[in-house]
């Protein structure tokens, strides 16, 4: 089998020459019996279903918003995303937000469903039969694990059927969902292989599906369980956590130690690509109206000082020179003022040429996100490969963190400090004593380790702190210059709204209207 980059290539490039193949709806494409006797065709089948897997860099594409522009950790710099309509809940279930979550997510399960029904007529060994099933069952329960987490039941289905049948499908309960993902990716973990040789990178190992499992567990608050699990991946000690924060998601570092399951981009061919690096650097750098993801000062205050204390409690921290004696991960994470990128030295004053004064391009707080953006991005050749790094789905530390959450929440409060500290000693920020450990460390640990990574919605979820920290007071920073120097001040950038109802998001209108009358789909409570 030849690498999953590669799949999606020649996916694209017959495409292009074949269109009655590709172009069809989802259900009947690949219907020709043919297809099904060709390994290639079938190996091109199971990458497009990778390829279709929902990042967040996917939720950058063509100029969006990532989904930490409804957290703390960021506002969007354009005030027309949707992103500024939940944060002052000013919408309901005929915005249609994340319709593609659902929409593209079905559309990835009728794939996943036709492979699985196939699988018995494929004339391939035994080996390659038993993997292919165990991708199928993976990708399955990852979509549905994308379209559970936003909206909460989803309606089961684990057979081909015709969009009409599928419409006839109510949500299933609450237990029945969980129980639906967690048998898909038990059936992963048990089929799937525990690694691949270098020409099957990218696709998903029984290691992948333990770790998701995990992460899926601790979100039910399933401690005991979601423990176990993670302390399988990390007992396997197939993985190891990078010894470079600064440069963890850089091209060159693509598959490092620290990578449990990743998105593939980066093929010249079959232009898997993404928008990160053009929509999220300044305007300055891209020379269009950019930068879309803005950190806040609340995000930036979370960073401790190098000696591990809070910017406001440590003798380190100097007013004029903020940004200095920081967490390194502040440093891979903010585009600060003064940064230095890309042989510039950034300004972030506004109406400098690299924060416009108004309008998109504009950051609303005085920060520009730095995390995933590749420092060698050729912006005047952007079909350059070297430009697409891959997107980190679980990695390592979060493993870590997951195990360090559960262990507490089961009393075992040393275990848990054990993990957090390994993830801190990476880069180099002092142990936490058990005497000032406790859940609020864990918090803060996974607020600056996993930042913009798309987690931290689930986390203020699964936490029930919604009010506090996604309907709270966003900060950012205001830059001035005088005859002393340059000062920055705190300031009140949007006080955002939140009730109960927001943890989960409205089912899409358009998806409700695809229902009949007399057997409409259910609303989640409150819309």
């Amino acid at each position: 089998m030849k690498k999953i980059a590669i799949y999606i290539s020649v996916l694209l490039v017959l495409g292009a020459c074949n269109k009655n193949i590709l172009d069809r709806g989802p259900l009947d494409k690949y219907s020709d019996q043919n297809v099904w006797k060709d390994m290639a065709l079938i190996n091109m089948f199971v990458a497009n279903i990778y390829a279709n897997m929902k990042t967040t860099y996917d939720e950058a594409k063509g100029g969006s918003w990532m989904m930490a522009n409804i957290t703390d950790e960021a506002i969007s710099s354009r005030t027309f995303h949707s992103a500024r309509q939940i944060n002052t809940l000013q919408y309901n279930e005929s915005d249609d937000l994340y319709a593609d979550v659902w929409t593209n997510g079905f559309r990835n399960i009728r794939k996943c469903n036709l492979l699985l029904s196939k699988i018995p007529e494929i004339s391939a060994t035994a080996e390659v039969k038993r993997q292919l099933k165990g991708e199928g069952h993976f990708l399955r329960a990852f979509t549905y694990l994308d379209i559970y987490m936003h909206f909460g039941r989803f309606p089961i289905t684990d057979k081909v059927l015709t969009l009409e049948d599928e419409t006839a499908i109510p949500r299933g309960t609450e237990a029945d969902c969980i129980k639906f993902i967690l048998a898909d990716l038990d059936s992963a973990g048990v089929l799937l292989p525990e690694k691949y040789g270098p020409t099957d990178i990218g696709r998903a190992t029984s290691w992948a599906a333990l770790a998701i499992k995990s992460r899926f567990l601790l979100n039910l608050e399933r401690y005991q369980e979601a423990a176990d699990s993670s302390l399988a991946v990390i007992n396997s000690k197939k993985y190891a956590l990078f010894p470079d924060y600064q440069t963890l998601f850089n091209p060159e570092n693509d598959n490092n130690s620290e990578i449990i399951f990743d998105k593939q981009y980066g093929s010249a061919i079959s232009k898997q690509i993404h928008d990160v690096d053009t929509y999220e650097s300044s305007t300055f750098f891209t020379g269009f109206s950019s930068a879309i993801t803005c950190p806040t000062q609340n995000l930036v205050d979370a960073f401790e000082m190098k000696d591990g204390k809070p910017w406001d409690k440590s003798a380190d921290y100097n007013p004029e020179k903020p940004y200095e004696n920081r967490d390194p991960r502040f440093y891979a994470t903010v585009m600060y003022d003064g940064i230095s990128w890309m042989g510039e030295k950034v300004d972030m004053k506004k109406g400098s040429k690299f924060n416009r004064a108004t309008g998109s391009g504009s950051s609303p707080t005085g920060y520009f996100l730095r995390k995933f953006l590749n420092p060698k991005y050729d912006h005047k050749n952007t079909n350059s490969i070297p430009n697409y790094q891959n997107c980190a789905i679980i990695r390592l530390a979060e493993v870590y963190l997951i195990y360090a959450e559960a262990q507490f929440k089961l009393g075992h409060a040393e275990e848990a400090r054990k993990y957090v500290n390994l993830v801190r000693q990476r880069v180099n920020m002092p142990d936490i004593e058990m005497t000032n450990f406790s859940f609020n460390s864990i918090m803060h640990e996974r607020q600056v380790e996993l930042a913009m990574e798309g987690q931290r919605w689930y986390d203020i979820r699964r936490w029930k702190k919604g009010q506090e920290l996604i309907g709270a007071k966003i900060y950012g920073v205001d830059i001035q210059d005088d005859a002393n120097g340059r000062n920055y001040v705190r300031m009140e950038v949007e006080q955002r709204k939140f009730e109960d109802k927001m943890y989960w998001f409205p089912v899409p209108l358009s998806e409700r209207q695809k229902y009949p009358a007399s057997n409409p789909l259910e609303q989640n409570q409150g819309w």
